[in-house]
């Protein structure tokens, strides 16, 4: 699981973040061909103004792109042309490693509950045990899953920079 800290995304002053962004170029230069197995499932975090991003991302790092599940929140956001009020999670597949079974009958939208700023939802991480094989890794960690490997974090230094 990837959820990029997208610069790009920051569409106002007013958007902010509370933790450290980063250009572009380093999160396509990140490794995850060498993180990844040669068959494995990656769930990757986008917004409304990053969809087309991702999708570059998806295949710069060699997966193929799948599906997408949609988190419609409670709360409204800002955005450039709409108030936005979604994000999504892009599916992807390196090799050919098909879903667990429950995966069947999982719908592709979601209204989980909306928590503390970028932290992605519990149903979320339940959607991914319950769909994809372990071992489970992820990128960019909010909070620590102990079932989940921290693959990356950003450098110290950035994280102050945000705080």
């Amino acid at each position: 699981m990837v959820d990029p800290p997208w610069a790009e995304d920051n569409i106002s002053r007013a958007a902010g973040h509370d933790y450290a962004t980063m250009p572009l170029d380093e999160i396509r230069g990140m490794p995850i061909a060498d993180w990844a197995e040669e068959n494995c499932h990656l769930y990757l975090w986008a917004t409304n103004n990053t969809l087309g991003l991702a999708f570059e991302l998806i295949a710069g790092w060699g997966f193929a792109y799948k599906t997408v599940h949609t988190w419609t929140k409670s709360t409204i956001g800002l955005g450039r042309y709409f108030r936005n009020s979604t994000e999504h999670v892009l599916f992807a597949v390196r090799g050919e490693l098909r879903t667990l079974r429950p995966a069947r009958s999982v719908r592709t939208d979601h209204d989980w509950p909306v928590g503390a700023n970028s932290v992605k939802p519990e149903g979320f991480y339940d959607l991914v045990r319950a769909c994809s094989y372990p071992p489970y890794g992820e990128a960019f960690q909010r909070l620590a899953r102990p079932d989940f490997c921290n693959l990356y974090q950003a450098p110290a230094a950035a994280r102050e920079a945000a705080e």
